[in-house]
């Protein structure tokens, strides 16, 4: 790991050093694995022989003194006392060192993406004049493990279909086509992006075991998929639509039966009606023949 040394001198300052010196040691870069802590580790010294006084650490990204401010803690002579706040955490940052023994790295937990910047470490003493900070900084590479994810059948609007490998990694491992081991370099098309790739060849032999692999840090992966041929593929009906189809046809059941029941209550209702107007009918019948 590459380190920065930097030094300013102060003269005529009380109880300092013969050197008279300011220094802090940090990292040019950390790269770490997306998913895990990082520790960003920053160290110093300082003119004093024997420090007992108030320490401020301030950790800011992007930059040195404008920077997003992401920590800062102050530390007390007597640990005891309130506001000796530099054993906590703030959010998903806290140190890893300390400042009293000059160490003061940064934990940084479960990184993602969104971290990887630049991080600036900042001490102060409570004289304001004794401050010191890296110029530099240390810049946070947020990285992905190299694995092979999936091997799928892809077909085009056109109709044409191809098998695809998804990758992932940083940088993104390579594909090789293994079987069918006579594959054309030139009709495989890869797509990359900053963390992943994906490469096709068309499917152009049916009963077939496709297979792709890679060679990344973590050793050999591959996978395989069996191409039974393009009549088959777009004969066979795609579970999403089977299922939509499913739901459906549960739906209109439902509305069927529904419909069938109104019905059958209007009928009955109708039935009575003319029930009575028959009585009724039949009863005046009898009146006027009477």
């Amino acid at each position: 790991m590459e380190l920065i040394q930097m030094v300013f001198f102060l003269c005529g300052s009380p109880g300092l050093l013969a050197a008279d010196k300011w220094s802090m040691t940090v990292p040019k870069a950390v790269n770490q694995t997306i998913g895990q802590d990082a520790i960003i580790p920053c160290t110093f010294t300082t003119p004093y022989t024997d420090y007992q006084n108030i320490i401020t650490v301030i950790w800011r990204m992007k930059c040195q003194y404008n920077g997003l401010l992401i920590f800062r803690c102050v530390s007390k002579g007597n640990p005891s006392e309130s506001g000796q706040n530099c054993i906590q955490s703030t959010g998903r940052y806290s140190l890893s060192g300390d400042p009293r023994r000059n160490n003061i790295s940064l934990k940084i937990k479960n990184i993602s993406f969104s971290d990887a910047e630049k991080y600036f470490c900042r001490v102060e003493l409570s004289n304001k004049q004794d401050q010191y900070g890296t110029v530099t900084g240390t810049t946070l590479n947020v990285q992905v493990t190299q694995a092979l994810e999936r091997i799928y059948i892809q077909t085009l609007p056109s109709g044409e279909q191809f098998v695809t490998c998804d990758v992932k990694g940083t940088p993104p491992p390579t594909v090789m086509w293994i079987i069918p081991d006579n594959a054309n370099a030139s009709l495989v098309s890869v797509q990359s992006g900053f963390a992943g790739a994906s490469s096709s060849i068309p499917a152009n032999l049916p009963n077939t075991n496709y297979t792709c692999q890679i060679h990344g840090k973590n050793g050999t992966q591959h996978l395989s998929i069996y191409y039974r041929g393009a009549q088959e593929q777009q004969q066979q009906i795609p579970s999403v639509l089977l299922i939509a189809f499913v739901i459906l046809s549960g739906v209109f059941f439902i509305l069927f039966l529904v419909t069938l029941a109104v019905l059958y209550k209007k009928g009955k209702e109708q039935t009575h009606h003319l029930f009575t107007i028959k009585r009724l009918v039949h009863l005046l019948t009898g009146i006027a023949h009477f």
